[in-house]
């Protein structure tokens, strides 16, 4: 590949402050001044998790079975979209990915056209941020929203003549992104805006929210059914492992309504908490059986014993949409499915590290044992550290609380979450658990009545 020419005089000159803030990060300086925050975070996991080499990253091969089904109203309608943006360009890429990154299909003219295949814009390459740095695609569906890449704000030196503006299709119950749709030009500036391609593709996104409450009758239809023929615990769970609807039963077993239901639990002891860990292999049962149901074994405290639950699929048309779960024999027996929620499914990409924006507005980058809890204010988020507080660079507690979780944080309270190994004091003040993380401080972390058994049990109480 032919990388020894460099972009165009004007091109260069327009992104000359951006490329010295390039060399400076990508030779280890903390300092990303200069660029928009979403390019100084892609950055900071390009370096600081990823570690990847900004001289030799590029797009890989895609190797087996993709890594998830695409909706095919997904890929018509961004097809169409495509042509479109097409229509006319002389020096144009356009290309639609899957939501892992995986470039499906492909469309280039002049430059842009030539120069895609040997920079691996083309079917059956990957595009993840993970290998390949800072890109349109990738970052895209790290951030789940619309990106724009251009020039030196690329990780890796190969897109530095590139400029791209991507956009995520994201599911409207996971929100994790179904597919991405791109555009990009070589060696100028893309005429494409990020806020052309979020009105392009809003019809769609629409019309899949719209199939999604349509689903959401669904669901709650069928779980009064089972739960007006049981007389057990019942909760209803969507793809996202999130816990819709749980009767009274269900939530004296600690299925909270709105909370994700995959706890990592300290002992080897799987309880209703961990049901989330179910949806990828009831997906694929249902999906070579439509019939299917299952069985699952779960520790229950109030029983101080296994309890088994039957697994009932909710389905529309031929795709599952959610799932049930519930104690009562009579709903019928199944294929046990013990072995997957004995071993969950870790992480791909762990994240060792959180950023955080510190008092100045720069970006600081701790370890997690350094943050001792979150508190919400508002949309914002708080972290407490053993620096002082610093400003999440996530929004929203609940969105924080999905990158923590993994790394040891608990959920306590709607406005706080806690780091569970910094956790020091534990006293009740007036009929209320509260902790501390910091003995002889005047620190007190409330913790609601709903969280009380899962603290509990998170602690060894």
């Amino acid at each position: 590949m032919d990388t020894s020419a460099p972009p165009s005089r004007s091109f260069d000159r327009a992104f000359s402050r951006t490329y010295a803030a390039w060399e400076r990060f990508a030779s280890g300086s903390g300092d990303a001044s200069g660029v928009p925050r979403s390019i100084a975070l892609s950055w900071h996991r390009c370096r600081d998790v990823y570690r990847i080499d900004p001289t030799t990253a590029q797009a890989e091969a895609v190797r087996g079975a993709p890594a998830g089904p695409v909706h095919g109203r997904v890929l018509a309608e961004l097809g169409a979209l495509a042509a479109s943006f097409m229509a006319g360009a002389e020096n144009r890429l356009v290309a639609v990915s899957d939501g892992a990154g995986a470039v499906l299909a492909a469309w280039g003219s002049g430059p842009a056209g030539r120069r895609a295949p040997d920079t691996g814009f083309f079917p059956t390459m990957r595009w993840s941020e993970a290998v390949t740095g800072t890109n349109a695609i990738g970052t895209t569906i790290v951030q789940r929203r619309v990106c724009s890449v251009c020039g030196p704000e690329h990780w890796s030196t190969v897109l530095h003549p590139w400029s791209c503006t991507g956009v995520a299709v994201p599911d409207p119950v996971t929100a994790a992104p179904l597919a991405t749709l791109t555009v990009a030009s070589w060696r100028e500036m893309v005429s494409v805006r990020p806020r052309d391609l979020l009105l392009a593709t809003e019809p769609l996104v629409t019309a899949l929210h719209e199939a999604a409450a349509r689903h959401r009758r669904l669901i709650a239809e069928a779980f009064v059914d089972l739960d007006r023929r049981s007389s057990g615990a019942v909760v209803a769970l969507d793809l996202s492992g999130r816990v819709v609807a749980a009767n009274d039963a269900a939530r004296r077993r600690g299925a909270v309504p709105g909370e994700h239901a995959v706890e990592r639990p300290v002992t080897s002891r799987h309880d209703i908490r961990s049901l989330g860990h179910l949806v990828h292999e009831v997906r694929e049962r249902v999906r070579e059986d439509p019939g299917w149901q299952g069985t699952v074994s779960l520790w229950s405290a109030l029983t101080a014993d296994d309890e088994t639950y039957r697994v009932v699929p909710v389905v529309a048309g031929a795709d599952p949409i959610a799932f049930l779960a519930c104690t009562d024999a009579r709903v019928g027996a199944g294929d046990p499915l013990d072995r997957l929620v004995a071993t969950p499914d870790r992480p791909r990409h762990p994240a060792p590290r959180v950023p955080a924006l510190g008092a100045g507005g720069q970006l600081v980058v701790l370890h997690p044992s350094e943050v001792r809890y979150a508190r919400s204010d508002g949309h914002a988020v708080w972290l407490v550290t053993d620096h002082g507080p610093m400003r999440a660079t996530t929004r929203g507690i609940d969105q924080v609380e999905h990158e923590l979780s993994p790394l040891g944080f608990l959920r306590v309270h709607r406005s706080y979450l806690v780091n569970v190994g910094r956790v020091r004091d534990i006293a009740s003040v007036k009929d209320r658990l509260v902790l501390s993380t910091a003995p002889g401080e005047d620190e007190r972390i409330p913790v609601s009545r709903r969280y009380v058994p899962v603290v509990r049990h998170a602690l060894g109480l």
